[in-house]
């Protein structure tokens, strides 16, 4: 399964100089306990603004000028560094950046977005999608953002078909959705 997980305002933004615009210590903390044990595929400037593969994933970077980076698997596209990440039989996250989000959206199957309930100016944006593609598995209300659980009506359709059931949403628990 692959998952694009990000932070955002409702302006889409998700970084600004090359850093999150804001310090939200318990959306990073999801983060954290989110990907842990998965596969985390990234751009390098993703990987140059965190600075260090992170623990207990597998990191994967795609970068077209840096060949290798200590404690990471490098590629230089995105089919090759997902290739790979298959590989893992590990849930895949797809961390950023924008270039990574837009080349990786029309292939997930979920999202896990919190959206920053406040505005934040930058220069860095997660892709627009269409919200019919999608239908919402779960959502969880926060101070300052709130988690949206997303998953494609396709993967929908395609759980309950195998069920013999009409399709319909399911329930966040059906999909996996639990944390």
């Amino acid at each position: 399964m692959i998952t694009l997980i990000a932070a955002l305002t409702k302006d889409r933004v998700i970084g600004k100089d090359g850093k999150l615009p804001w310090d939200i210590p318990e959306e990073m903390q999801h983060f954290r306990s989110t990907t842990k044990g998965g596969v985390i595929v990234m751009g390098r400037k993703t990987f140059d603004s965190v600075g260090h593969p992170l623990p207990n994933r597998v990191n994967i970077v795609i970068s077209g000028s840096v060949k290798e980076i200590p404690g990471c698997e490098v590629f230089d596209d995105v089919q090759k560094a997902l290739e790979r990440a298959k590989g893992f039989h590990k849930e895949i996250f797809i961390i950023g950046g924008s270039a990574i989000f837009r080349q990786t959206l029309p292939l997930a199957d979920r999202m896990i977005l919190s959206w920053v309930k406040k505005y934040y100016p930058g220069d860095t944006y997660f892709p627009g999608f269409d919200g019919g593609e999608w239908n919402v598995a779960r959502k969880e209300e926060h101070e300052e953002y709130d988690i949206v659980w997303y998953i494609r009506k396709s993967i929908m359709e395609n759980i309950n078909a195998k069920r013999g059931q009409p399709v319909m949403a399911s329930t966040p628990f059906d999909l996996g959705c639990t944390r």
